[in-house]
C-alpha cells in the first residue's frame, strides 16, 4: 500500500485572509466533505468501519502526530536536558575538562531522549493502527473526480 504524507500542524492563509489548519485530520475531512456524494468516492461502509470509529481514529492519530510536533516543548526539554550536567558538575571544582565532560554528557542525554521519543511515538502509532481505516484514508486522498 502506498503511504500518504501529510504536513504536520501546517496553517495556511485562505482567500479570506484567515488562517486555516491544514494538518492530516483536516486534509482528510476536507476531501470527504467535498466529495462525499460524488459517485465512485470511497464510503466507510465498504471498509466495514463506522463513522464513530473513523472519527475517533482520526482524532487520536492527529493527537499522536501533534504530540511529537510541539517545537516549543521539544526545544525546552532538550535545553533542560543539555544544561542539567553543567548544573551537576558546577557543584564540583570547575575546570575545562569538567565542562567538556558535562557537554558530552548533555549531548548523550539529548540523544537518549530523542531515541526514547521516537520509540514511544512508534509504539503509540502501532497500537493505534487500523488497516481498514488506513486503506480508507489512502483511498480518500488518492480520489480524483471523474
Amino acid at each position: 500500500m502506498e503511504e500518504t504524507t501529510f504536513y504536520l500542524n501546517f496553517a495556511r492563509k485562505s482567500d479570506n485572509m484567515e488562517y486555516e489548519i491544514d494538518d492530516m485530520e483536516h486534509q482528510v475531512r476536507k476531501v470527504i466533505a467535498q466529495h462525499r456524494e460524488t459517485p465512485g468516492f470511497p464510503q466507510l461502509d465498504d471498509y466495514g468501519v463506522s463513522e464513530k470509529e473513523f472519527d475517533d481514529y482520526l482524532f487520536y492519530k492527529q493527537a499522536v502526530i501533534d504530540d511529537v510536533d510541539s517545537l516549543r516543548r521539544k526545544y525546552t526539554v532538550y535545553s533542560v536536558i543539555f544544561i542539567l550536567p553543567f548544573v551537576v558538575i558546577s557543584f564540583y571544582k570547575t575546570s575545562v575538562t569538567n565542562c567538556l565532560i558535562a557537554m558530552g554528557c548533555g549531548l548523550v542525554l539529548c540523544l537518549l531522549y530523542y531515541l526514547l521519543t521516537i520509540l514511544i511515538h512508534k509504539i503509540r502509532m502501532s497500537r493505534l493502527n487500523n488497516e481498514a481505516i488506513e486503506r480508507y484514508i489512502a483511498d480518500v486522498m488518492k480520489f480524483k473526480e471523474p
